[in-house]
């Protein structure tokens, strides 16, 4: 994944400086505003690298990154999603092209393609002031050695180059070599690129136009790049071994990477445009071929405002989903019920299509409207012992974070505050969620039902519930209105052999609890 990952990575950071545009040949336009990404917290509650995975149909290295990259970042211009699910429905209609194209980028299959991004959106090293005496070194020593077998006298300065050179190679040839696999691969997208661009006329493809249009650029490259995007690892034995032996005498490889960095540095950005574009085409048949393969799915309607109104929507991840409804405008939501019974799994559902439709332009439901919102979620919640934080005062610190939040977010809040009292818990749950569901959206899970009483002007109150027949309990996975109204938790220590003096109190006990608060009071100390 850490290769994957890679190209989002760098591209983050060029976002986020302003260093590079943000693939031109779909949207048109410099990205003024970096777009929103799925901050690494959500990104794992979510699961979302499962989530790749299940969509993951690239035959490719940067088509698995460029769909990686997608699906972290959330965009902002509604001309991107609409390209992209134009994308999606052309390749579905049209077999014959998808093969096509997967047959030309099959050969950047390799892992090793993955160096690709850093050679094109890292810094590259600098060419030292002293690089043109590189030339002559180079050179003389190859000259020097050739007219020692006609003069002998030759052999002594020849000696001494070589001598400079393997210096040269022990410095300056070890900051570049790590550079030279990306070159090796670049070879092969370029080599992609002008198959892309022969494919004909009338494709429809803004990429495939965009390189069409770099053909004379590519041919000037490949040329230039030669020596250093050949892959050695191919050839036969004892070359790679000689042509090593000729690197480190005679600097070939340092000459013409100085030769090379030139042309890289001038046509970088032309270049991270046709890798980006080569990335989507991949990205799109990847995403076509998993639609093609789901029950049911839609392109949302995505909208400004405060609102889901989504039917049939259903969690890619599991074997069988129940599918489940959810309607909210200008509100948002408290969910109950036991545990087991489906709370967590249905805010993870509604977060992951909210960013399928954010990044993809489309969701696993029958139809949807969906916020233009950023997820951000506090779910998965684990003691970070080597920081010292426990569960509550990771929380604390992650629902900070959602006070400050900007524009429109959905929250997703996996049973909020556990670990402290009753009484505190809903006093400060009451807080915060009121303060989030003003400008925001929030979908969080609580078994406190009295949270509904004091959040009831923006909240609707939903619930899962288990059912308990005939001695055995199960569960239908179904999202239901209104407060749980079950009360099993005691009955189903019953059926799992508790002993009648401990479940006989547990019932006492339960009827004090429910008077006290239906009386008004939250009470924290029962007296027997």
């Amino acid at each position: 994944m850490d290769l994957i990952a890679m190209f989002h990575e760098l591209r983050r950071g060029s976002r986020t400086t302003g260093a590079l545009s943000r693939g031109g040949h779909l949207e048109g336009r410099e990205q003024a505003v970096p777009p929103d990404i799925i901050d690494e917290k959500t990104w794992q509650d979510l699961a979302m690298d499962e989530v790749f995975a299940k969509l993951d149909r690239t035959v490719s290295m940067p088509g698995r990154q460029v769909l990686y990259d997608q699906m972290r970042t959330c965009e902002a211009d509604d001309r991107v999603l609409l390209e992209r699910a134009r994308q999606h429905a052309c390749f579905h209609g049209d077999a014959r092209l998808r093969e096509e194209i997967q047959l030309l980028l099959a050969r950047l299959g390799d892992p090793r393609a993955a160096w690709i991004s850093p050679l094109l959106l890292k810094d590259l090293p600098e060419v030292p002031t002293w690089a043109p005496l590189l030339y002559p070194c180079s050179f003389l020593s190859l000259a020097c050695l050739a007219g020692a077998f006609f003069w002998k006298p030759f052999i002594l300065p020849s000696l001494g180059l070589m001598l400079l050179n393997l210096v040269v190679n022990e410095t300056y040839g070890r900051r570049i070599t790590p550079y030279f696999s990306g070159f090796s691969q670049l070879d092969a997208l370029l080599g992609s690129i002008l198959g892309l661009a022969g494919m004909g006329e009338g494709r429809g493809l803004p990429q495939v136009d965009l390189m069409r249009e770099a053909v004379p650029l590519v041919v000037r490259l490949r040329r230039r790049f030669g020596w250093l995007a050949r892959d050695r690892a191919t050839l036969p034995e004892p070359m790679p071994a000689l042509i090593g032996y000729l690197n480190l005498l005679f600097l070939f490889d340092v000459v013409i990477f100085l030769r090379s960095v030139a042309s890289l540095r001038k046509h970088r950005l032309v270049l991270v445009d046709l890798l980006e574009a080569v990335g989507s085409l991949d990205a799109a048949i990847s995403v076509a071929s998993y639609q093609t393969g789901l029950s049911h799915w839609t392109v949302p309607e995505i909208t400004p405002e405060r609102r889901i109104q989504a039917e049939g929507l259903y969690h890619p991840l599991l074997a069988a989903p129940v599918a489940n409804p959810l309607h909210l405008t200008q509100r948002s939501a408290l969910i109950t019920g036991s545990n087991m019974a489906g709370k967590t799994t249905f805010i993870r559902t509604v977060g992951i299509n909210v960013i399928l439709a954010r990044t993809l332009n489309f969701c696993l439901a029958e139809r949807a409207t969906l916020p233009k919102a950023m997820v951000k979620s506090s779910i998965r919640r684990e003691d970070k012992l080597a920081e010292g934080q426990s569960y509550y005062f990771t929380e604390l610190k992650r629902l900070r974070e959602f006070l400050d939040a900007g524009p429109l977010h959905l929250f997703l809040i996996d049973e909020i505050f556990r670990g402290t009292n009753t009484v505190e818990r809903i006093a400060a749950s009451s807080a915060v969620l009121r303060q989030l569901a003003r400008d925001h959206m929030v979908l969080v899970t609580t078994h406190d039902l009295e949270l509904h009483e004091w959040l009831a002007e923006d909240f609707d109150m939903h619930h899962f519930s288990e059912q308990v027949v005939e001695g055995r309990c199960g569960f239908d996975y179904r999202i239901q209105p209104g407060p749980a109204r079950s009360r099993n938790a005691i009955r189903l220590l019953e059926l799992n052999g508790y002993p009648a003096s401990i479940t006989g109190e547990a019932r006492e006990l339960a009827e004090k609890i429910a008077a006290g608060f239906e009386g008004g009071g939250l009470p924290c100390v029962l007296k027997s």
